[in-house]
């Protein structure tokens, strides 16, 4: 067989031991039931002193589609994602900050005592205690200047923020309905902002809508202007174009249709120049109110009668006295002839434009008929090609403009009938329970998270934090065997405990260390065995008092009653107290040993005999008081040892603790096996891991560690680390 080393012993840490762990929460219950008492006690504070908040919801659904009003049941079907991405898109506008700006400005909120500013706890605790703890007030105690007044700004953005902290909004699963959720300390107030910001926002989207529209509209007229300045000059590129080549086409189409066109054409033109001077000629007479002017400009007769009636009126009134009745009654005679002159040359002059504009209608006529009958005449390949060109850019730019011109009118009219893509469909009503604090929610939170702390922090101070309290505990903490227990005994009033092994052998103490032995004696069987001469069997702790002297005398007592030679050898230098503990002595000690070796009076060890088993005892033979362990690592220790392995069966050496001092360590290197002592509750797990690990490192490979945890009852106990170890020089032990 093969030897582990103590790291290589199979156990495995994954492995869930049910009843270790029922074990570890029976040990660890008045920590997992003080915690859960303190986080029950802190949540019942908090639902005791919180403020109840209270949550009012708005439903709005959102017409994804949307709605034309110019033509309600035009069909639109548009796919699920882009629906739904809509839907995400309206939902992130509600929680923008544009939107909690306009419900600010509705709702006022800047001066609302829930969302404008407020005094802090610290000016609060100042008004108590009637001492002025304001910002500025702190700052000018210090020597610094007044910050300043808040900006406007910070205020408006201060309020938005309070309001964004208020309000939830969400998508209900997969429907088209948005929720608008606020919350409030006033039930009332939550309804009332929840129903002002879903309709703030509906408001808002038809501003938005109606805007865009708008300004779109003003887009295409600018470009309608565009359109008509193109068209002009098309068609007067066209007129131009036919006006300058007219006798040439005619000559060339020799069609009798063209040339009575041109002559209609011409005589349109003529009389509309005629007219025109005869409206402008009227206009400025009008102006200047020469109606004698005006009835020769527009040939009306009763004009010219109405005119010729005045001038016979003001010859008279010119010879009739001023402030007479007859010069008064032609005055106003002049006057009605005036107004009657006015609107008969208006409505003379309206005629006149109105046959203007039959003029250019008949102008226009001809001049369409004019072209399509000469696209339609043997024209020449050249000309007809030219005014084929004209023409289609000319029609191409009345098909835009008449494009451009019926969409700026939809686009005005859509704007004076937009409507919101989105309804409340239920209003916030006054809730009658609070949203928060949940005390069914908290409360329960409370009892699982007081339990899992509970728990955490039991397992953490099982295996990290306290002290050992079980085998199965120590045996995670080494990751290597623990055979036994020691069990819990009353401190005897004279002698040591391991007198137990010969004074009350059928014990459960002495029966203890048998079990012991029987695991060490299998664990070193094949490495004795091959080596063919004694064991070697280290007992050793991490710190000082935790029970090693008296499980090393224990151990060698039951070996050397099983029938085997054995030595016990007390290898704490710094600290002896085998000696003391079994009532033996040695002239000539280890120490002594040690000290002399390669001098001239070199001394040789003598051993002494245990008064209560055949056990034979080599005692340090003194303290030093000097550091140790040069002569632990001499070559004259590794003599002794050599010696002693070849006349004894097995040798027990109890050494000094491991964490205070450095011997243990130099000790181990000769080891076939090294019993870890730890006492109950008295070591944290930290210092056994570390005492494990420095022994690992100096443990030969085919040697095996065992943890042994000690519940032997002590007078005292010691408490801190490292700085525990000073008494380990200054004090001896009880």
């Amino acid at each position: 067989m093969t030897s582990l080393k103590a790291k290589d012993i199979p156990l495995d840490p994954v492995d869930i031991d049910l009843k270790e762990i029922i074990a570890i929460l029976k040990r660890q219950r008045r920590l997992i039931v003080v915690t859960l008492a303190v986080v029950l006690g802190l949540a019942f504070a908090y639902l005791l002193t919180a403020t109840p908040i209270y949550r009012a919801t708005t439903l709005v659904q959102v017409d994804a589609q949307g709605t034309n009003l110019l033509d309600p049941s035009a069909d639109n079907p548009q796919q699920s994602a882009i629906l739904n991405s809509r839907l995400d898109s309206e939902v992130e506008i509600m929680r923008s900050s544009s939107t909690a700006l306009a419900v600010v400005q509705a709702g006022d909120l800047i001066q609302a005592p829930d969302f404008g500013p407020q005094i802090g706890w610290t000016e609060k605790l100042g008004i108590t205690l009637g001492i002025d703890l304001s910002g500025d007030a702190i700052r000018k105690r210090l020597g610094l200047g007044p910050k300043g007044a808040q900006s406007a700004d910070d205020l408006v953005n201060a309020t938005i923020l309070k309001l964004q902290g208020a309000v939830q909004i969400q998508r209900q699963g997969l429907t088209y309905l948005i929720g608008i959720s606020l919350a409030s300390p006033d039930p009332d107030r939550a309804a009332e902002l929840a129903n002002l910001y879903a309709q703030t926002y509906i408001e808002s989207q038809v501003a938005t809508k109606t805007s865009s529209l708008l300004g779109a509209r003003d887009v295409l007229r600018r470009q309608i202007t565009t359109a008509q300045n193109d068209l002009s000059n098309s068609e007067t590129a066209v007129n131009g174009f036919i006006e300058t080549n007219l006798a040439r086409l005619e000559s060339e189409s020799g069609d009798p249709a063209v040339a009575a066109l041109r002559r209609q054409l011409e005589s349109a033109k003529s009389d509309q120049l005629a007219k025109g001077v005869s409206i402008a000629s009227a206009e400025g007479a009008i102006g200047s109110k020469d109606w004698d002017t005006v009835a020769q400009s527009l040939g009306d007769a009763a004009l010219q009668e109405l005119a010729r009636q005045r001038k016979d009126l003001q010859n008279r009134l010119g010879q009739a006295a001023k402030g007479t009745a007859e010069a008064l009654d032609l005055t106003a005679q002049l006057d009605v002839l005036d107004k009657n002159l006015a609107t008969r040359s208006q409505a003379t002059l309206d005629l006149v434009q109105a046959d203007v504009k039959a003029l250019g209608t008949r102008e226009a006529t001809a001049r369409d008929q004019l072209r399509t009958t000469l696209l339609q005449s043997n024209l020449s390949a050249e000309m007809l090609t030219e005014l084929f060109d004209l023409q289609q850019s000319a029609t191409i730019a009345r098909t835009q403009y008449q494009t451009l011109l019926s969409r700026e009118q939809d686009m005005g009219t859509l704007a004076n009938l937009q409507i919101a893509d989105a309804r409340i469909v239920s209003k916030a009503l006054r809730p009658a329970t609070a949203a928060s604090p949940n005390k069914r929610l908290i409360t329960a939170l409370a009892v699982v998270g007081g339990l899992g702390l509970g728990i955490l922090l039991g397992f953490l101070k099982e295996y990290y934090i306290g002290g050992v309290t079980s085998a199965s505990q120590l045996q995670n903490i080494l990751q290597v065997r623990v055979p036994v227990t020691v069990p819990e005994i009353d401190q005897p009033e004279t002698g040591s405990p391991a007198d137990m092994v010969t004074t009350a052998p059928m014990s459960p103490y002495a029966e203890t260390f048998r079990k012991l032995r029987a695991s060490l004696d299998l664990g070193m069987q094949t490495t004795v065995s091959a080596r063919a001469n004694a064991g070697i069997i280290l007992v050793c702790s991490a710190l000082q008092a935790e029970g090693k002297t008296t499980t090393a005398i224990a151990l060698a007592r039951t070996y050397a009653l099983s029938g085997a030679r054995t030595l016990l050898l007390d290898a704490d230098l710094r600290k002896p107290s085998v000696e003391v503990r079994m009532g033996c002595s040695s002239e000539v000690g280890l120490l002594d040993y040690l000290t002399s070796w390669g001098t001239g009076a070199a001394l040789a060890p003598l051993a002494a005999q245990d008064p209560l088993s055949p056990l034979v005892v080599l005692t340090a033979g003194g303290r030093s008081s000097v550091p140790t362990d040069q002569l632990i690592n001499s070559k004259a220790f590794d003599q002794l040892i050599k010696g002693l392995m070849a006349e004894f069966d097995m040798i027990v050496i109890d050494s000094p603790p491991l964490l205070p001092v450095v011997d243990t360590r130099y000790l181990a290197r000769h080891a076939d096996a090294v019993v870890q002592v730890v006492r109950y509750i008295s070591t944290t797990q930290g210092e056994v891991r570390e005492a494990a690990t420095q022994l690992q490192d100096m443990m030969r490979p085919d040697a095996r560690l065992y943890g042994i945890l000690s519940q032997e009852e002590r007078g005292s106990r010691r408490y801190g680390y490292y700085g525990r170890y000073g008494s380990y020089y200054g004090q001896d032990e009880a």
